[in-house]
């Protein structure tokens, strides 16, 4: 069999955008996430092969239309970012009507002259092949050396079972509530013009632990989550496996996906619940025995919305999204309170919820909002628009104060932790260098966040006022189970986005308080 007779150039096509977008965000990226845009992308590749096949007569033309449109299908995304703001004459050229005028007609030309061209391109078929079989060589080999050199081995700690049945029974259930980007009120107010006061007045009338002035102790997600969930500082963690990558994010999403309070919870005879919250490892929790709101989010997926949006469909992609997203995050609020009536389990629930965060999909009211992207990352100009921010929150407060009222109803009441993993980051602007070289204000603005906690029976309050987040648990089951762990020394670090580069910034945040 000749060489240029075997055609597989548009399936090396087809999955290098997919290839591409992972290996510049492996980093942080589950490999799992590239499995289902591959089968998608195929699934719709080989029957329209075959069928333009069927029509052209033709599988070595019919093979380099596939590639060409998959070539154009995704360059448009990139294309069009990089024209966005271009102007010329005051006129706007960076709009979809244009560029799919452009990449049309493109598409057309280059479908005609192969579907007339009388020259052999048995040649042009071995290139094409050779030069996709390359690239795609070049990025595996690169994303298995990366995998290679930081493949860091994380001890999971176990915990001796409790076999105390009836004593098991008497633990209240614990809902830990994590609202993403949620700031504190003295930020929320000064930056944002919004005065939260009646809803924390709400809170504290219920018998809610409302910390005045709350910090977390990291100011980005992927560190503050699993820091929280481990008891434990990632620096600390870093530093035992001696992790010379301080991009690598892969260690914080195992221990936060696989972590200390879940499997010690576990082993106290607990049911542990977590909701799909479309984000890192927060969508799919190892530690976990019953995950709720991931049953048909098939498009839920950072990964899975960038691919799109980097894609000919970037002119609907949020049509494609939104729905998704807003649902995924109403079920939440509407399944945490049912939880109960699955199990005679005590139980201990975790449901990260990405909001107020960004993308801005609700109103004040819950109506859905018209986005031109719903784009997550906080520094583009639509998600530093304030007052769609407030409504979002509003927003929040109405959904997170029905699911306390339904909680407290309960004949048993639970013990309720709401928290945020971060404020926002208005300050920043969308300016990547505040990222790099911020103000004390702008780190001030992000470390201030929300910490809310109720303890059933009319419990004595055992958080103080200068807690931080990594602390919550650690005295929530000393108390509650006479555990021995340690309160570590109440921190706060600030890093770049990204980055294990960790600055303590204890210092510039709390002394001023003070």
């Amino acid at each position: 069999m000749k060489l240029n007779s075997i055609i597989f150039h548009p399936i090396l096509f087809g999955i290098f955008p997919v290839l591409s977008l992972f290996e510049n965000n492996m980093s942080f990226t589950p490999i799992m996430e590239i499995i289902l845009p591959i089968i998608i992308i195929i699934l719709v590749l080989i029957p329209t092969w075959i069928f333009l096949k069927i029509i052209i007569k033709d599988n070595k033309k019919s093979a380099f239309i596939i590639s060409l449109s998959l070539i154009l299908f995704f360059a448009y995304g990139p294309i069009f970012f990089a024209i966005d703001d271009i102007t010329i004459n005051g006129e706007d050229v960076g709009k979809h009507t244009y560029l799919m005028i452009i990449f049309l007609g493109i598409w057309v030309g280059g479908t005609t002259f192969l579907i007339k061209t009388k020259k052999e391109i048995g040649n042009i078929t071995t290139i094409s092949n050779f030069v996709s079989l390359i690239i795609i060589g070049v990025m595996l080999f690169s994303i298995v050396g990366y995998n290679l050199e930081n493949n860091y081995s994380v001890k999971i700690e176990e915990f001796e079972t409790r076999g105390i049945e009836n004593e098991i029974k008497e633990f209240p259930d614990i809902y830990y509530i994590l609202l993403d980007g949620y700031p504190g009120k003295t930020s929320l107010k000064n930056i944002s013009g919004y005065d939260n006061q009646e809803f924390l007045t709400n809170l504290e009338k219920q018998g809610f632990f409302i910390q005045e002035k709350s910090y977390t102790n990291y100011h980005h997600t992927f560190l503050s989550i699993p820091s929280i969930l481990n008891m434990k500082y990632l620096n600390d963690i870093a530093n035992e496996l001696n992790v010379s990558n301080l991009s690598d994010q892969s260690i914080p999403y195992k221990i936060g996906s696989n972590n200390k309070v879940m499997n010690f919870i576990k082993s106290q005879g607990y049911l542990t619940v977590s909701f799909d919250s479309g984000w890192g490892f927060t969508r799919d929790m190892k530690s976990v025995d019953l995950k709720l709101c991931g049953d048909n989010k098939i498009f839920n997926s950072e990964f899975m919305i960038t691919l799109v949006k980097n894609s000919m469909l970037n002119p609907i992609y949020v049509k494609v999204f939104e729905t998704d997203k807003a649902e995924s995050i109403l079920c939440v609020f509407e399944e945490l309170p049912k939880i109960k009536e699955r199990t005679d389990q005590p139980i201990f629930a975790f449901a990260h919820i990405f909001s107020p965060h960004p993308p801005y999909i609700f109103g004040a009211n819950g109506e859905i909002r018209n986005l031109e992207n719903i784009d997550p990352h906080l520094e583009t100009t639509e998600n530093l628009d304030k007052e769609a921010f407030v409504n979002q929150l509003i927003f929040v407060n109405k959904k997170i104060t029905q699911v306390v009222n339904e909680l407290l109803n309960s004949e048993n009441q639970p013990i309720i932790i709401i928290q945020s993993d971060h404020g926002t980051a208005f300050l920043f602007t969308d300016y990547e260098q505040n990222w790099v070289t911020p103000t004390n204000e702008m780190i001030i603005e992000r470390a201030d966040s929300i910490n809310f906690i109720f303890l059933p029976k009319n419990a004595i309050n055992i958080f103080s006022e200068s807690i931080t987040p990594v602390n919550t648990f650690p005295i929530l089951f000393n108390h509650y189970f006479k555990t021995d762990f340690e309160i570590l020394e109440d921190k706060i670090y600030f890093a770049k986005d990204g980055s294990y580069d960790l600055k303590d910034v204890t210092n510039i945040i709390v002394e001023p308080i003070n």
